[in-house]
């Protein structure tokens, strides 16, 4: 019997996961929505996670793994999952996380009736080492019901955590996006993105079990380091020697660059990238020009020369509108 539910794609990226990868496969397999393909993408690891996801690939015809051959960063592993998968929806999945039986089967759900929605995610518990609750994360992002442009500044202003890019999405809405970038902040920026080709949808019970078990990261420096190495190997020395306020920087600017494609014409990249300058001025301390912040310049737009800076940035997104 063919099973009518659509085809469901799990990308797992995986590096030395040996720890916690087998609770996470487990929590996938006892899923109640079980019309799934699960694709493991390991990133070169050195201990026993090829063993363990191939005993489990044995068990499970759902399951197919694959092994680069050297560590190519998380970015294209990430990037690399989708592209081998079919299924009108995706979701990543992280090698130590939880989910609740009917995490899938709620979100795909909310896809299937409302054809507006892109992405469907539930409230997120944090969870330690052991898998004792620690806290209910305070991400409540939904945009049903909202323009794009506003929906795009509700997530760039509210986004804290980004536990929903771990949500059930939409491929066609997926595949229109760049997905993950080498850029610092790329979760943020696909986010930001993905805003942009439709709604979010939060289920209010908390059904998805984010794991906390690398206490050192709590030092900011140690963070940086880890999560521009994950980022890309390759560049991760030279680029660790820039500040924060450099990293949020080049965040803001990727944020600038994905708004020239948006399918949001003129005015709505005009007043989506007015936002993006006051808001990394506002959170973050990224300032346009010299010590003038931001939300001051945009306040002033009839000066001749942000007029003239905001005219240069928005030549280019004419001939994509």
């Amino acid at each position: 019997m063919i099973d009518s539910k659509p085809l469901v794609s799990i990308g797992m990226p995986v590096y030395n996961g040996e720890k916690y990868i087998r609770r996470a496969l487990d929590s996938l397999l006892a899923q109640d929505y079980e019309n799934f393909e699960l694709l493991i993408s390991d990133n070169a690891s050195t201990d026993r996670t090829r063993e363990i996801c191939l005993e489990y690939a044995a068990k499970d015809k759902r399951i197919r793994y694959y092994c680069n051959d050297r560590n190519v960063g998380s970015v294209k592993n990430f990037n690399r999952l989708f592209d081998l998968s079919s299924g009108k929806y995706f979701m990543w999945a992280a090698d130590h996380d939880l989910w609740h039986p009917t995490f899938i089967s709620r979100c795909v759900s909310i896809l299937e009736e409302d054809p507006n929605v892109v992405l469907a995610y539930s409230r997120t518990m944090v969870i330690g080492p052991g898998g004792e609750e620690l806290l209910l994360a305070p991400d409540r992002i939904d945009t049903r019901g909202m323009s794009a442009v506003r929906r795009y500044k509700l997530v760039i202003w509210n986004l804290y955590w980004c536990n929903m890019v771990y949500g059930v999405m939409r491929r066609q809405a997926l595949n229109q996006t760049d997905r993950f970038r080498r850029d610092f902040g790329s979760d943020h920026v696909l986010l930001a993105e993905l805003a942009l080709r439709g709604t979010f949808a939060q289920v209010d019970a908390p059904l998805f079990y984010r794991r906390e078990y690398r206490p050192e990261e709590e030092v900011l420096e140690v963070r940086k380091e880890k999560v521009l190495f994950a980022l890309d190997p390759l560049s991760a020395a030279e680029r660790s020697k820039a500040s924060f306020k450099d990293l949020y920087r080049e965040m803001r600017n990727a944020h600038l660059q994905m708004l020239r494609s948006a399918p949001i014409g003129f005015l709505g990249k005009m007043d989506a990238a007015i936002a993006t300058l006051v808001c990394f001025d506002y959170r973050f301390g990224v300032r346009l020009i010299g010590r003038l912040s931001v939300k001051k310049k945009a306040k002033r737009l009839l000066s001749k020369r942000l007029e003239r800076n905001m005219l240069s940035w928005l030549d280019g997104s004419r001939m994509n509108s």
